[in-house]
This record gives structure tokens, sequence and C-alpha cells, in this order.
């Protein structure tokens, strides 16, 4: 019995002394030089109080691929892995949406859009992680300031989908004098879809009607983000609806035309 207590207080011991080493490498230099796994490792001793949890880290990265996709897993498919419950599982599916409130409130500076790139600086952060497609619409003054920023719905774009009554009654409720749409394509392409095309033409037409226009639809991807706008094949799209709508003094993001 004595022998047994002695070696569960010297394993305890050894995981402790590894535990001080690694936080002080990570104190030292941040997470340059740690490999994936040991990455998961640090991040698991605030889940997991005393065991060991390098097999644990090592078992993640063989199950899912790569350290992203391990903070792409779901709750059911990590606790299913071996020595991780619920405290790990919840604070490893934390990640990616800390991050994005991080980066989201980094970029809550920008209060005005100008061009293309000021709106993908806004939005990219917004969509980081998701898993699943969302829209969601940025609403704009005469003077291209922002007025918020929305979600509308869960699903991909397409026309059966899109709820404009919706948009219209947010983008009314947010003074909007033109939106910005928004859209992201997880694990695909940032290229636009015939939906996504059609669906901005309809959307041109009803918000016109009631004086907002539509200037520009973003597009987010895993790797990158495409404004139809400043694309040369989609500017036409948005330059006809501006020149059939009342004059406005907001932001024009077909000037550039880049893609």
């Amino acid at each position: 019995m004595s022998r047994q207590v002695d070696k569960n207080v010297n394993s305890a011991s050894v995981h402790a002394g590894h535990r001080d080493r690694v936080r002080e490498k990570y104190n030292t230099n941040g997470l340059d030089g740690f490999a994936d796994h040991e990455v998961l490792e640090l991040l698991l001793f605030y889940a997991n109080k005393r065991g060991d949890t390098n097999p644990v880290a090592h078992r993640l990265i063989e199950r899912f691929g790569s350290l992203s996709a391990v903070f792409e897993a779901g709750y059911d498919d990590l606790v299913s892995v071996d020595g991780i419950g619920d405290s790990a599982a919840t604070l490893i599916t934390m990640v990616p949406q800390l991050f994005r409130r991080y980066s989201a409130d980094k970029v809550d500076k920008i209060k005005a859009i100008s061009d293309s790139d000021d709106a993908k600086s806004f939005l990219v952060p917004r969509f980081f992680g998701l898993k699943n497609e969302r829209v969601g619409i940025m609403c704009l003054d005469t003077q291209g300031r922002i007025n918020n920023f929305v979600f509308v719905s869960d699903g991909s774009l397409k026309l059966a989908q899109v709820d404009i009554r919706k948009i219209a009654q947010l983008a009314l409720q947010n003074n909007a004098d033109s939106i910005i749409l928004a859209h992201n394509h997880p694990g695909g392409f940032a290229s636009p879809s015939r939906n996504d095309v059609e669906t901005t033409k309809l959307l041109i037409n009803a918000l016109g009607l009631i004086n907002i226009r539509v200037a520009d639809h973003i597009i987010i991807s895993d790797a990158e983000a495409f404004s139809m706008a400043s694309n040369p094949r989609f500017a036409p799209v948005f330059m006809a609806a501006s020149a059939e709508s009342t004059p406005s003094t907001g932001v024009n993001m077909n000037q550039d035309n880049e893609s």
C-alpha cells in the first residue's frame, strides 16, 4: 500500500514539474517552437488539473488530422475522444469563437466604409470559424458610416431562403442609406455562385423600391474575401442599380474595379 502511495505521489510530482516547464516555455517565447500537439497539451492543462494531457493531445491530432481541425470539431465529436470530458470539449470549442470575438472587437475602430478593403476588414472577422453559411448586412448612412451589422439568416444564400422583407425592415430600422450584403462559403471558394448573383439582383431591385442601395456583396471563404462590386465582371450589376435609383452620397464600392 505504501509503495502504491509513493508511486502516485511521484507520478503527480513528475506531471507537475513537466507542466511548470511547459508553462515557462510558453511564458518565455509564446507558442513559437511548440508542436501542434504541445499547443493542445498546454491548453488542456486548464481543463485537466492533474492528469497527463500529452497522450490526449496526440489522440486529438490523430483523430481530427490537424490543429485547426481539432478547434473546428464539434462538442460531441470531441467528447468521443478518450480523455476529453465536458470541460475540455467546451474549452476547445471556445477557441475559434473567442478569436472571432477578439478579431471583431479589434476592427470595431472602423467607423466608416470608403472602399471594399474597409468592408472586408470589418466583415471577415465576424465570419471567422463559422462552420455553416450565414448571411449578414452592414447598414451604412449617407456618409458611409456604419450604423450597424446584423446577421439575418443561417443557411445558403438561395432565393427561397433570403427573407427580403426582414432585410428591408432591418435596413429601415438602422436608418440605412445603403447596405453591404455579406455571406460565407465555409470550406469553399469566395467566388459568387449563380444563386449569389441572382439573389444580389433580387435584393438590389427590392431595396431600390424603398430607396436603399445595395453597395456591395462580400463573399467570405476560409482563405479570402471577394467583393462583387469591385470586380469588373459583377460591378455593372451595382452600377446599373445606382443609375436607376435616387442619387446617394454614400460609399461607392465599384469605383476601383479591383477583384
